[in-house]
């Protein structure tokens, strides 16, 4: 049964991840990472992929889950995983072409934050029609420590001149929530049920799976455990 909190906090810019949070490309990355693990006889558990993959530098997937092997065997991952990348087409995640619309159409600043680098995030919010929507990046050559820091969300914070603590973030991994509430930014997860208490636990005001779940009414968003955001 949902719990109706009834918070209100006080929002002037959105900001997303990428990977599972505007495209739904977590499938096929979990697939992709499972079939390498499997190659070399790692076991790959549900809770290494939530902490290890989604929402990480390839750096830190690497050192986390396959310290072991060599280097040139962590190189021949590393040139697998980079032409994964860029062969990648994912579609949107359910709602947030207009849920992203919505938001322009109130003047809302909006962003990204992503582990990825800055050509492939372009290229897929561009494969959505989303690259109008957006007018601040944070990208993996931006910042020197990646997700769980606090230092991406920071940056971006810096890049739009907006408070933390007027910031809502969406993500759909552990790194990203901890990454944004480490910053002082209120966060939302995306992701199915199975995935909720990890996400709250770190610090998620509420999970949903998709964003038609978010009411909107005026200049409100209300999430279904009865958060509300209301945008000065």
């Amino acid at each position: 049964m949902t719990i109706i909190h009834s918070m209100q906090y006080l929002i002037q810019a959105v900001i997303f991840d990428l990977d599972g949070v505007i495209v739904d490309s977590n499938p096929a990355i979990e697939e992709f990472w499972k079939n390498l693990a499997n190659k070399h006889g790692i076991p790959l558990t549900e809770p290494q992929i939530r902490q290890w993959i989604h929402g990480r530098k390839i750096g830190d997937t690497l050192s986390g889950l396959f310290g072991h092997l060599s280097d040139c065997e962590l190189e021949e991952i590393r040139e697998s995983a980079y032409l994964f990348d860029q062969n990648m087409h994912p579609g949107p995640i359910s709602g947030i072409e207009p849920f992203v619309q919505s938001l322009q159409a109130l003047q809302i600043p909006t962003g990204i934050v992503t582990s990825s680098h800055h050509s492939r995030m372009q290229e897929m919010i561009r494969q959505l029609g989303l690259l109008q929507q957006f007018s601040h990046f944070v990208t993996a050559h931006d910042v020197s420590k990646g997700k769980p820091d606090p230092e991406p969300y920071l940056a971006m914070g810096t890049k739009m001149n907006i408070a933390p603590e007027h910031c809502l973030v969406f993500e759909d991994a552990i790194s990203g929530i901890q990454s944004a509430t480490g910053a002082g930014m209120h966060a939302i997860g995306i992701g199915k049920e199975d995935a909720r208490t990890d996400l709250t636990l770190h610090g998620a005001k509420d999970v949903i799976e998709h964003y038609a779940a978010i009411r909107i009414h005026q200049r409100t968003f209300t999430t279904p455990n009865g958060t509300i955001f209301s945008i000065t």
